[in-house]
C-alpha cells in the first residue's frame, strides 16, 4: 500500500513540468493525451472506494440558496435547451424547469465566492445530492469548481467536465465528484497530464488505478487524484489486497502537483475560470429570461463522456 499523508510526506524527485503540451477547456486532447496507457489497472474499478460508507471522505457540510427565477449562468442555460439526444429534438430542461443556487460550505467559511449550482427539476441528483457529493472533494481541489449542472439521464446517464465547470446527467457514483473535479485541477490553467512529469511517472510504472484510467494520461491523472483523496481523507485504501507500489510515481507526481488542495484543512480561494459568474463578477455570463416563456433555439445533443461513473 502507499499512504500520503501530507504535501511534505512524499517523495518529490520528479522535476518540474515542461509544460510542453496543453489541454484547451473543451473536449479536446492533444495527441499524446490520447494515447493508450497500455498499463495493467490495479482495479476493475472504483467500486471497492465506496462499497463501505467509512471508505468516503467525510462529507463538508454544505448550504444552499435558490436564486430568482429569471437569470442563470450561460452554460447552465447552454446545457438545458441541449437536444435530449439525436432523436429527441425537445430540450433538457425547460426554462420554467431551470433551478440555480450559491452553495457554501463549512470548511469555507471566507475567501471564496459561492460555488454555483444549477439543476433541473427532474433531475434523479438532488439537491442535497449534490452538494453532499461536491463535499466529498478537499477545499482546495473544490474550489477550482466554478459550477455544477446536473440534468435528467433520460434513461442512460454521464457525465464531463469542461473548464472549469462539471456536467451530469443522471445519478453519478460518489467517486464521480472527485473524478471530475481532478479534471478541473489538471486544467487550472495547463493540463498537468499532458506535461512531461506526469507521463515520466506513468512510463516508470508499471500499473494505472482502474481499468478507466488506461484510457489516456488525461483520464489516469483524475483516478490518481480520486485514488489519494480517499486514500487521504477517507479511509487508507489497505482493503483491497492489491499493493498500489507499482504506481507510486503517479501518486507522488499528481500529491506534490495537487499540494494542499489535497488536505481537508487546506485553504479556499476563487479559481481564475471561463465563466465569470465568481471571482466578484457575478452579474457576468448570466442569460436573464422569463422563466414562463421557451427557448428561441435549441443546441444539438452534446452525449456526456463519463458513463463508467453511473
Amino acid at each position: 500500500m502507499v499512504r500520503f499523508t501530507s504535501a511534505t510526506g512524499v517523495a518529490l524527485a520528479l522535476a518540474t513540468s515542461t509544460r510542453a503540451f496543453t489541454l484547451p477547456l473543451s473536449h479536446g486532447m492533444s495527441q499524446l493525451s490520447q494515447r493508450d496507457l497500455d498499463k495493467t489497472p490495479l482495479l476493475d474499478n472504483f467500486d471497492a472506494l465506496t462499497a463501505d460508507s467509512s471508505r468516503i471522505p467525510p462529507i463538508k457540510q454544505g448550504y444552499s440558496s435558490k436564486w430568482d427565477a429569471g437569470r442563470y449562468p450561460q452554460n447552465c442555460f447552454d446545457k438545458a435547451r441541449e437536444a435530449i439526444s439525436d432523436t429527441d429534438a425537445r430540450p433538457k430542461c425547460q426554462i420554467q424547469d431551470l433551478e440555480v443556487y450559491d452553495v457554501t460550505y463549512d470548511d469555507c467559511p471566507s475567501g471564496r465566492d459561492p460555488w454555483i449550482l444549477c439543476r433541473c427539476a427532474n433531475a434523479e441528483l438532488t439537491v442535497d445530492e449534490a452538494i453532499n457529493g461536491l463535499g466529498t472533494v478537499p477545499p482546495g481541489a473544490r474550489s477550482n469548481v466554478l459550477h455544477m449542472v446536473t440534468m435528467n439521464g433520460f434513461g442512460g446517464g454521464g457525465g464531463y467536465s469542461d473548464g472549469n465547470s462539471i456536467f451530469c446527467g443522471g445519478a453519478p457514483s460518489t467517486t464521480w465528484f472527485s473524478h471530475e473535479s481532478m479534471h478541473c485541477n489538471d486544467r487550472d490553467g495547463f493540463a498537468f497530464s499532458n506535461g512531461d512529469v506526469f507521463n515520466n511517472a506513468i512510463n516508470a510504472d508499471s500499473c494505472v488505478p482502474d481499468s478507466y484510467a488506461a484510457n489516456n494520461p488525461t483520464e489516469d491523472f483524475a483516478q490518481i487524484g480520486t485514488y489519494l483523496n480517499y486514500d487521504i481523507n477517507g479511509h487508507a485504501i489497505d482493503y483491497t489486497g492489491k499493493d498500489a507500489s507499482c504506481m507510486a510515481n503517479q501518486l507522488n507526481a499528481a500529491r506534490a502537483y495537487l499540494g494542499d488542495r489535497l488536505d481537508e484543512g487546506g485553504a479556499c480561494f476563487n479559481a481564475p475560470g471561463t465563466d465569470g459568474t465568481t471571482n466578484g463578477k457575478r452579474g457576468t455570463n448570466i442569460v436573464e429570461v422569463d422563466p414562463s416563456s421557451e427557448y428561441e433555439s435549441l443546441l444539438p445533443h452534446t452525449p456526456y463522456t463519463h458513463g463508467e461513473f453511473f
